[in-house]
C-alpha cells in the first residue's frame, strides 16, 4: 500500500469525524452562544425618557416656553426632549453674512445651545425646509409631510412622553408662521399614531437581527401620550380660560431667579434671532421692566391651550394631573366623518377648511370656537377669501356671490357662477387693502345666493399691518 493512498484513507476518516460530530451538535441542539433575537425583550433605553416632549418648528421657538420649561426641569425635576422640525434657514441673521442652509447650521447650534441652559439634550432635528407663507399646508407640503410625520413618531417612540408641547395647529393674527402650525399638526397627529400597532409598524417590529449591523427594522415599543397642550403668541391674547398658565415673574427656588429671567438668559444664545437684545437687558438688569419686544417675548406668562387628556383632568388643571407615570393603553383618535350635503352650499376654503376636518379627526372641535376667521394683511397688498361651493343636485346649478367689504379696500367683482352637478366649485374673493393702516378689525361678509335663497354666509375678520407679514 502507498503511503498516499494510506493518507487519502486518514483524510477522509478525519472528515466524517466532523461531519458526525457536528451531527451531534444538531441533534442535540447545544447552542453555546445565546441568541441575539432575545435583545428585544430588553426595556426601552432610560437615556431618552421624558416627561414632556416640545414640538416646534424653528430654533428660537422653543423660547415661547422656556419659563415654563425651567420651572419644570429645575425645580418639579421634569425631563424634556425638544424637537424642531426645521433648521430655520429661511429667516435673516443679525450677526453674521451667513444665510441660508449655513445659516441653518448656525441656528441648529444655537438651538441645542439654548436648549442645553437648561440640561436638555436629548434634541433632534426632523428634515423641514424653512417655508414662508402664513397656509399650514404649503408649510406641510414643503416640509414632506408623511416623511416628517414619519421621524416624529419614532422620536414620540422613542421618548416616551406624558405631555406634548407643540404649537396652536390653527390660523390666527400675529406672527402667523405656517411652519409653527406644521409643527403644531405633526405633533397632534404623532400624538395620536405613536400607540398604534398599525401606523408605520416597521418601527415596533422586533429587530430582525439585533446581534448585527444590519437590523432593517427597529425594535421599538407602541407609546400613547397622555395629554396635549398648545400656545401661540396672536396679535390677541385668545388663552383665558383655555389651559393651565404660569408666572414667569415666580422665583425658582433652586436659582433664586425669575423663570422669566432664565428664559431671557436661554433665548440670548439665540443671536441669529435677536439675542444680543437679551443679552443687553441681562446685562443691564432691566429684563423684569424692559420694553424691547424681543425681552418682552421670552419673559411673557406661559399661558396654554388644552388640547386634549386621555387622562382624567381639567382645562386649567396643572399640565401633570392626572398623568400615569408607566403610561396607558392606545385610544385611537375619532377620525373624520364627511356628511354629505344635500342641499348647495357655501363654506370657507383652505386652510380654514382644512382645520375644520383636521379638529374633528383628531378629537378637537373645541378649537373651531377660540379664533373666529380671520387673518393679518399687509397694507396695500391683497386679501384672499377663498370659497368652497358644493353642488348635490344631479343638474348645474347658477351661485351668486355679493361681498360686503369695509370702506377703503377695492373689491373684484363677484360673478355669478354655474356648477356642474355632484361637483365642488372653487373661487376666491380678492381684495387690495388700503395703502394706510386703519384701526380696529376689518370685517368682511361673502354671501351666496342660489334658486332666491341664502346658501351659505362667510364672515372674516381681517387686521391690517404696516409691519412684516408671511405671505397668505
Amino acid at each position: 500500500m502507498s503511503i498516499s493512498f494510506v493518507r487519502v484513507i486518514v483524510l477522509c476518516a478525519t472528515v466524517l469525524g466532523v461531519l458526525s460530530s457536528n451531527a451531534a451538535i444538531g441533534q442535540n441542539a447545544d447552542i453555546s452562544e445565546p441568541d441575539g433575537y432575545i435583545a428585544n425583550d430588553r426595556p426601552p433605553d432610560p437615556r431618552l425618557k421624558a416627561d414632556i416632549l416640545v414640538v416646534v418648528a424653528h430654533p428660537d421657538d422653543e423660547t415661547l416656553v422656556d419659563a415654563y420649561l425651567a420651572r419644570e426641569v429645575f425645580d418639579e425635576h421634569k425631563r424634556v426632549a425638544v424637537v424642531f422640525g426645521t433648521h430655520g434657514e429661511g429667516s435673516i441673521n443679525d450677526v453674521g453674512p451667513e444665510q441660508a442652509m449655513a445659516m441653518g447650521n448656525i441656528r441648529e447650534t444655537e438651538g441645542r445651545q439654548a436648549v442645553g441652559y437648561l440640561g436638555i439634550t436629548n434634541v433632534w432635528f426632523l428634515t423641514g425646509r424653512d417655508t414662508l407663507s402664513q397656509n399650514v399646508l404649503n408649510s406641510l407640503g414643503h416640509w414632506g409631510h408623511g416623511s416628517c410625520l414619519e421621524q416624529l413618531v419614532r422620536i414620540v417612540r422613542m421618548t416616551r412622553p406624558s405631555v406634548i408641547l407643540t404649537f396652536l395647529p390653527d390660523f390666527t393674527t400675529g406672527e402667523n408662521h405656517a411652519d409653527h402650525q406644521a409643527a403644531g399638526v405633526l405633533a397632534t397627529e404623532a400624538f395620536d399614531l405613536a400607540g398604534d400597532l398599525s401606523a408605520f409598524s416597521e418601527q415596533i417590529s422586533p429587530a430582525s437581527n439585533p446581534d448585527k449591523n444590519m437590523s432593517l427594522t427597529e425594535g421599538l415599543r407602541p407609546w400613547q401620550p397622555e395629554k396635549i397642550y398648545y400656545f401661540y403668541n396672536p396679535t390677541h391674547d385668545i388663552f383665558a380660560g383655555q389651559g393651565p398658565q404660569y408666572s414667569s415673574k415666580d422665583i425658582s427656588p433652586s436659582h433664586r431667579l425669575s423663570y422669566g429671567r432664565i428664559a431671557a438668559e436661554m433665548y440670548a444664545h439665540h443671536r441669529t434671532q435677536g439675542g444680543d437684545h437679551l443679552t443687553r437687558a441681562i446685562e443691564s438688569n432691566t429684563v423684569e421692566n424692559s420694553e424691547d419686544p424681543y425681552v418682552q417675548l421670552a419673559t411673557e406668562d406661559m399661558k396654554l391651550i388644552f388640547g386634549k387628556s386621555l387622562v382624567p383632568s381639567g382645562v386649567t388643571d396643572d399640565v401633570f394631573t392626572g398623568v400615569v407615570p408607566g403610561g396607558i393603553p392606545f385610544q385611537p383618535a375619532p377620525g373624520f366623518s364627511r356628511v354629505t350635503a344635500s342641499n348647495p352650499s357655501v363654506r370657507i376654503g383652505d386652510p380654514w377648511n382644512y382645520y375644520h376636518i383636521f379638529w374633528q379627526a383628531h378629537g378637537l372641535d373645541h378649537l373651531a370656537s377660540i379664533v373666529p376667521t380671520e387673518v393679518t394683511v399687509k397694507v396695500g397688498s391683497i386679501l384672499a377669501i377663498p370659497l368652497i361651493i358644493e353642488n348635490p343636485f344631479d343638474t348645474v346649478i347658477d351661485v351668486k356671490l355679493s361681498v360686503e367689504a369695509p370702506d377703503g379696500w377695492r373689491v373684484e367683482r363677484a360673478n355669478a357662477v354655474s356648477i356642474a352637478p355632484h361637483t365642488r366649485y372653487f373661487k376666491r374673493i380678492q381684495a387690495t387693502a388700503p395703502e394706510n393702516k386703519l384701526t380696529g378689525w376689518q370685517n368682511f361678509i361673502v354671501s351666496a345666493q342660489c334658486g332666491g335663497q341664502n346658501i351659505g354666509t362667510i364672515s372674516v375678520r381681517v387686521e391690517l399691518s404696516t409691519g412684516w407679514v408671511a405671505p397668505q
